[in-house]
């Protein structure tokens, strides 16, 4: 009988939404359980990490409670997966970029509406926030990425069953307008005419053609931006891509992606009205972007 690999898995910041994608394997977890022995998890009652073949690792690092975690977590393993969005790219955390640890601690524990006599917490069990949020590699060398919001649990299965083995999966390298199979119109055909003078969100139109493309109908999708491997889940819902998947290997700036896509579909003056660029092109790759970096520079001179 084969000798079963020695995993450790981990969350930092994140929502924990990827563990649970992680037991949504149902009955297909059982072939996985047969293959790994879990030696450290946040579902167990383990308080020490212990050497491991595998270290499964889900959310981005934004405090120094996370930087120490990860860095046992690397120490102790032989291979490292980032689990997730957060983990691979810095995921909705990494927007806190955008401001200060000041502004943000002000705005969480004094300026809600709903506070009074608010006061920012200082106890010394409290774990410090780093200046900014960082993706795993920013910290650590990571040796194999599943990327998601959730990752999709077919994905996770199968690439852990490929790192079980040794291997290390593929990463996709084309972008989701590759797998998705509305039909485009007039996208593709060269014409001096924009395809749409402003964008939408899919609650400000009457109704979404389920088989054309988001774009022709005026609704911003990420899909020229994001790298495939999702399996279009959000776009079969008849909703737009949202970008989670991060960006393809050869477009790591997501939200300048984008903006490049858009500016063949719409003119200047379309963008120029949108109210979150940034939160929208941004959105789950902030921390792998040189933005955050120029922002930390302009508040120092």
């Amino acid at each position: 009988m084969r000798k079963k690999i020695a995993v450790a898995t981990a969350w930092l910041q994140s929502c924990s939404g990827c563990h649970v994608a992680l037991f949504d394997l149902h009955q297909n977890f059982i072939d996985l359980a047969g293959q790994v022995d879990i030696k450290y998890s946040p579902i167990m009652d383990v308080k020490e990490v212990t050497e491991v073949d595998l270290a499964v690792v889900e959310g981005s690092v934004a405090n120094e409670d996370n930087v120490e975690m990860l860095k046992a977590l690397r120490e102790k393993s032989k291979m490292l997966v980032a689990l997730g969005t957060c983990a691979c790219f810095g995921g909705i955390p990494g927007l806190r970029n955008l401001f200060g640890t000041k502004d943000v601690l002000e705005r969480g524990y004094v300026k809600t509406e709903s506070t009074t006599g608010g006061k920012i917490p200082d106890a010394p069990e409290i774990p410090v926030l780093l200046p900014q949020v960082k993706a795993l590699d920013q910290v650590v060398k990571v040796d194999a990425y599943i990327p998601g919001c959730p990752p999709l649990t077919s994905v996770i299965q199968e690439d852990l069953m490929e790192l079980v083995k040794g291997k290390v999966p593929r990463m996709k390298t084309r972008n989701l307008c590759e797998e998705c199979n509305r039909r485009k119109e007039k996208l593709l055909i060269q014409s001096r005419d924009f395809l749409t003078d402003t964008v939408l969100s899919p609650h400000e139109l009457d109704r979404i053609d389920p088989d054309l493309c988001f774009l022709e109908q005026g609704v911003l999708c990420m899909g020229p931006a994001t790298r495939e491997g999702c399996d279009t889940r959000c776009i079969k819902g008849n909703m737009p891509c949202r970008g989670c998947m991060g960006p393809t290997p050869d477009a790591l700036e997501q939200g300048s992606k984008i903006i490049n896509a858009l500016s063949s579909v719409l003119p200047a003056a379309g963008l120029m009205f949108q109210e979150d660029i940034v939160g929208v092109g941004y959105r789950y790759s902030l921390p792998k972007s040189i933005l955050p970096h120029a922002i930390k520079k302009e508040r120092t001179e």
